[in-house]
């Protein structure tokens, strides 16, 4: 008896060792793993950012301003009608090309400009740090109080305000153009 005893407990103590010390990363580790993606494609790809929105609205191909709210770098590479403003509750649709998930090994170039449909997007104002888990892909959000319909952008998006396989994956993502469409302009 007191053998199996032993025996049991040894494995209980074994069981309790090995499910303790999995080689899971914490969420701070994939943060800074995103940090250092970035900053390495930021590099890369010489990219400057900008600290402060442009006075005059005109960005350089290069140039990237950053968002304080959500950390999403973004491009206008084209002003769309900025006389339309999207209305609280409308339907943004979003075409895109050149979705690239720089931080891993997939090489492809992901876009659904030839989709019969588009990403959607509901409005629902300005993203902040309060509105931010309302979007289902808050990135595409940030540059709407920018842009207006048919605008364009580029993005840098990290996983936090990225779409839920971005955030599922830790893993931020890089498009080459980001186009908006607003419902009641169709």
């Amino acid at each position: 008896m007191k053998l199996f005893k032993s025996i049991v407990l040894i494995l209980v103590s074994l069981l309790t060792l090995t499910t303790s010390c999995n080689n899971r990363k914490t969420y701070a580790e994939y943060l800074k793993d995103e940090k250092k993606a970035i900053d390495l494609f930021i590099a890369k790809n010489n990219l400057e950012i900008l600290r402060d929105f442009p006075a005059n609205g005109k960005f350089d191909s290069n140039d990237f301003y950053k968002d304080p709210y959500t950390g999403v770098y973004f491009n206008i590479i084209e002003y769309g009608d900025t006389t339309i403003k999207p209305i609280w509750r409308e339907k943004i649709f979003i075409r895109f090309k050149g979705l690239h998930y720089f931080a891993t090994t997939d090489t492809i170039l992901y876009s659904n400009f030839q989709s019969t449909f588009p990403e959607e997007l509901e409005y629902i104002g300005p993203v902040s740090s309060l509105t931010q888990s309302s979007y289902a892909n808050a990135g595409w959000a940030v540059p709407l109080t920018y842009v207006g319909h048919r605008g364009k952008v580029k993005l840098i998006v990290p996983f936090e305000s990225g779409s839920s396989y971005d955030q599922s994956q830790y893993t931020p993502t890089y498009y080459e153009q980001v186009e908006y469409r607003f419902e009641n302009q169709w």
